[in-house]
Formats: structure tokens, sequence, C-alpha cells
């Protein structure tokens, strides 16, 4: 199998540190962000992979990230658009500082990789995006409203560039993991600076039940990973890449949804057509 250079978003720990670490076993050319030297040092010390420093919310930085990683290897086989963060609390509670914030890194940032990488794939005529999205990417919950809407901007951005980039034999691999034991409820986490009382004595503590999930969630990223690499190495049956028992239930809850709003709204939806 040819050797592939990946450049991976996000790999000073959790899931994009696994992708990473399992990639470059494999013997292809591995390149990630961190967004601090020691994290870039300890990360190339311990897997045989090169690192830039990036805040991927400064999006000027990242044409000339791509560009360089592009000059030094020749190419740009796979993108891994997995950095991001969640950000947890009740649709009112927040401030339009921490939801800018919060889209900047899980979807502008990712939309600007694409853009600049797409150049060097289409002149290959091959590469795959793999673009990270989650459970709540398919179905909001109480408290998640404004991660979800970060997701739900990925999934629907995805579904058209899949589209988009087909010709050029490119391929977009959307991947919608569940929770996995990584640290993400832990120090990665962010939670509106307001806390309304209203909301916590009518429904349940959002930031109390976030962070008791902490180190017993029940995806293994390191399986979720070896599923990531299987799909970009042998190609996915699917555009979609679920992954955790929690993620196909969503799935499931979702398709009786709409199946239950077909049936209740089909007549009146037909009678407004001409």
């Amino acid at each position: 199998m040819k050797q592939k250079v990946w450049l991976i978003t996000g790999v000073s720990k959790g899931l994009g540190r696994e992708i990473a670490k399992q990639a470059a076993e494999t013997g292809d050319i591995v390149i990630g962000t961190v967004r601090r030297e020691k994290d870039k040092t300890e990360f190339e010390n311990s897997i045989n992979a090169k690192a830039f420093v990036i805040d991927l919310t400064d999006t000027k930085q990242i044409p000339s990230l791509v560009n360089s990683v592009a000059k030094e290897y020749g190419t740009i086989d796979v993108l891994v658009n997995n950095a991001g963060f969640g950000l947890f609390g009740m649709i009112e509670e927040f401030k339009e500082d921490e939801i800018i914030d919060q889209f900047n890194v899980n979807f502008i940032s990712v939309w600007k990789l694409c853009k600049s990488v797409l150049p060097y794939m289409r002149e290959k005529e091959q590469g795959t995006i793999v673009q990270l999205s989650s459970r709540v990417g398919i179905a909001a919950g109480i408290g998640n409203g404004i991660y979800a809407a970060s997701k739900f901007a990925i999934e629907g951005m995805s579904e058209a560039l899949k589209l988009e980039v087909e010709p050029f034999g490119i391929k977009v691999l959307l991947v919608e993991p569940g929770a996995l034991r990584t640290d993400f409820f832990g120090a990665s986490v962010k939670y509106a600076e307001n806390e309304l009382a209203v909301y916590t004595e009518r429904l349940n503590n959002v930031r109390k039940n976030t962070k008791s999930i902490n180190g017993r969630q029940p995806g293994d990223p390191l399986k979720a990973a070896e599923a990531i690499i299987s799909a970009v190495n042998t190609g996915n049956p699917v555009f979609r890449l679920p992954l955790t028992s929690g993620t196909i239930e969503t799935l499931k809850t979702k398709i009786t949804e709409f199946q239950n709003c077909i049936e209740a709204s089909e007549a009146i939806a037909k009678s407004i057509d001409y």
C-alpha cells in the first residue's frame, strides 16, 4: 500500500493523538497540529511524526501551514479535521463571544482547512477529508445546543462537500463518535460563563452531569482510531461512520422521529404545492 501523508489537527491528546499514533505505526507520514510548543516537543518525542504549533482560530495561518506540508511532502493524502472542543450550557446562558469562539474552532477553521487542502488533492485527483462530527451532530439535547449547532454545521457542509469533490476523485468521510473515553469532559470541556439557576431548578444540571461522565465514557478511542484508519485505507461503504452504540441508538431515534413526522405531516406538506 502506498505511503500516505496525513495532516491531523489536534494531536496533543484524545482521539487525534491516537489516530496520529496508529497512522504513524503503519509507516505513513503524519503531521499534526498542536497549540503549545511543549505539546509539539512531547508529541514528536513519543511518536514518529512532526507537529506544527498553530492556533486554528487564527485562520490566516492555515494556508501557510497547508502549503508548508504540501511543499515538504509533495502532497496531502488525508486531512483529519479533529481539533475542537465542547461548549455546554443552556441556550439562554451564552454570550455572543462564547458562541463565536465555538464556531471559530469547530467550524470556521475546518472550512478553511478544507479550502486550503483541496487544490492539492484536486491536482492529484485523489485524497480523503475526514470530518469529525459527533453523536450530537445527529440530534441535540438539553445543554449541548451550541456545541451541537457547530456539529450540525459540519454535517451540512460535509454533505455538500462530498458531492462537490467526488468528480475529482476526492472522498469525504463524516465520523460521528459517541462518548469516547478521552479528556473531552475533563480539561477540554467549557461551559457558559453565565449560569441561570432557573434552569438547574427545573432541569438536570448539565455541568455536574458532564463532569460526572469524565473517565466513564463507554467508547474506546483506540478502537475508534482503528475504525477511522481502516475506513480511509479500505474505503467506507457509506459516507457516514457512526462510532459507539450510542450513536447507532441516536440514529435510530432520529429515523423514528422523521418517520413519525412524515406520517403526521405528509398530507399538509403536499397540499402546499401548486
